[in-house]
Parts: structure tokens; sequence; C-alpha cells
């Protein structure tokens, strides 16, 4: 049985815990908060817990075995670090850092004290992202290939829209999207950006536009907004050479025996002719979340090499990055890291 601790226990940590305590190999030990709110809540789903107000005290208990870390993105790089230094293996929301700076810095201390360090990209382990990937990579779709993704909705506030704690809807949000992208696409290249801010009340960049190009010729067009007061829109899908992908099954039937077991993706060619690509799902978490335990869980035992590394996350915050600078002023930036 592996020991689990979380430190940053609302929020995130809180989607997180349940999908750990889905997992029957592990078990919730600790759970660390500022908020005495947060420790309370945690400590009433857990009872069999002991929570801190300090995460050193913690890191210093032998009872935990690996630690997952759901702070304030600005946060991630100091608490990863102390977690690496106090050797345990540590799971890090994503993004992985709110700079590609920090990001290096704990990647070298994951080398430095030669510790596990994982990106909870949890859309790596979603059937659903998952599906659409199978579909890309069998060449259905054709090549160079457009994703489309907009999004318009009514956005966290706190730390979320504080530029250097969260940074804004086109880190925090739609690193998700860079993330997978760079998965499916390969490396990317440059990014054409224009932001604007519609509430000037806060530090971070509330809406934007950008196209990532990636060498491979696939190319990422993206455009968030967490400013809208209610409603708001999405478009998801997928253009290629020899057909497209589009999120949900659209008009087409869906078999009754599987409602609320799976999903679907609907993907058509060029003559017009549609399918159902279907992907499971959980009546309670979200089936990435708890794939995602269970390969840190495996990673921890030395079941699995990791699939979201430091090395490999750091590039969804390099395309966040790019795409924030490149933002204000309306132009083209390459993507380095």
């Amino acid at each position: 049985m592996i020991n689990i601790g979380f430190i940053g226990t609302g929020g995130m940590g809180t989607y997180q815990s349940m999908a750990f305590n889905e997992v029957k190999s592990c078990r919730i030990v600790a759970g660390a908060d500022l908020s005495d709110k947060a420790r309370a809540r945690f400590k009433k789903s857990y009872p069999n817990t002991t929570t801190y107000a300090n995460y050193h005290d913690l890191l210093r208990s032998d009872d935990v075995d690996g630690v997952v870390v759901a702070v304030p993105t600005g946060h991630h790089k100091s608490v990863a670090i102390d977690v690496l230094r106090a050797g345990k293996p540590v799971l890090c929301e994503k993004p992985m850092a709110r700079t590609v700076a920090q990001c290096r810095q704990m990647i070298e201390a994951a080398k430095r004290y030669k510790g596990l360090l994982m990106i909870a990209h949890c859309r790596r382990y979603d059937p659903e992202w998952g599906a659409i990937a199978k579909v890309v990579q069998s060449g259905r779709l054709g090549s160079p290939i457009l994703w489309r993704h907009v999004l318009a909705c009514v956005g966290p506030r706190n730390w979320f829209m504080d530029d250097k704690l969260g940074g804004g809807p086109l880190i925090d949000g739609a690193v998700h999207t860079y993330d997978y992208a760079n998965y499916m696409f390969g490396k990317p290249d440059t990014v054409l950006s224009s932001s604007i801010k519609l509430n000037r009340k806060l530090t971070a960049t509330d809406t934007g536009s950008a196209v990532v190009r990636y060498k491979s010729g696939n190319q990422l067009m993206i455009s968030w907004s967490w400013a809208v007061t209610s409603g708001g829109q999405q478009v998801f899908d997928l253009i290629g050479s020899r057909g497209g992908l589009s999120a949900g099954p659209g008009d087409l039937k869906t078999p009754k025996a599987e409602k609320g077991r799976y999903g679907y993706h609907t993907v058509h060619d060029l003559k017009g002719n549609r399918r159902l690509v279907k992907f499971r799902v959980h009546p309670r978490v979200g089936l990435m979340y708890i794939n995602q335990a269970k390969h840190f869980l495996a990673c921890m035992q030395g079941k699995a090499k990791c699939e979201t590394p430091g090395n490999v996350a750091i590039g969804g915050v390099a395309v966040a990055e790019a795409i924030l600078k490149a933002g204000k002023t309306g132009s083209a930036r390459k993507v380095t890291w």
C-alpha cells in the first residue's frame, strides 16, 4: 500500500484526492493547506488522515510515500523542489510552473535529488482526448491538420487571474491544449498571438487568440476568454486534408445501452461520410484523473516510465509563455525552452 499526501487540499487538490481514493493500491494519509476551512473539508472527507497548516511538517512525516502538489501555479517551483529535496516523488499540478525559467529549476532539482517529478497533464491520460490522438495517428485525417479550440466562459477569479500566481486562461486553462498538441504534432516552431484585457481590474490577461505552427506542418488555433459574464461558446474540432473530427456525436444516434459509460466524437471524410468514435467515461470522477493517479503510483513502484515528466511538460509552458509575450504586441515569436 502506497501512502499519499496532498499539499493544497482545495480546488484541484479535491479532484486529485477523489481520484486517488478510487485506486485500491494507495491510501490517502495526509493533507496540508494554509486554509482552516480547506483542511477541515479534507479531514471530513478522509477522517483517518493527518492535516497540517505547514506543508514542511507533512514532508517530515515518514508515513507519506508520495506527494501531490496542488497549490497556485506561482508556488509550484518552490513547493515541488521542497518535496524532491525531502526525498519524496511528486505529482505537480499543471501548468508545471508560471515561467519556463521556473520549469528549468524544477527539472534540475529532480536530477539533483534523483526524484520523480511528474506533471499532472491529465489529458494525456484521458480516454476522450486519447481517442482523438488515435484518429490523428491513424492518418485518417491526413496531413497537415488544423486543430481549433475556442472557449469563452465565466472563468475563475482569485489567484488564477493574478499574473504572477496564475497567469490567466492562456496559460492555466489552454496549457492542456498546448501540451496535447505538442504530443500529437511534435515540436512547436512559432506562435502568432494577439491578446486583450477586458477586465482591467485584474493583472492577468483574460482574453487572447493565437496560432501555433508546428515543424511538422500542423497548426493549433486557440482563442480563449475568461471574461464573459454568462453563457459563452466553444468550438473544438480538427480539420485535415482527408477529413475532420468534431467533439460530440452531433445528430448521430448513440446506443442507449452505452449511456453513462461512453462518450463520442464524430469523424467525417471528404465525401461526407460520418461515424462515431467512442471512449470510456467514469460515473463519479473524471477517468483521466484516475488513470493519472494509477500512472503516478506505477512510476513510484518502477513499473512504468513517466509519460509527463518535467522535461516534457515544460513544452506546454513554453508555448504559453510565447503566446503571452507575443500577444502584447500582436506579433510572432519563436517557441523555445
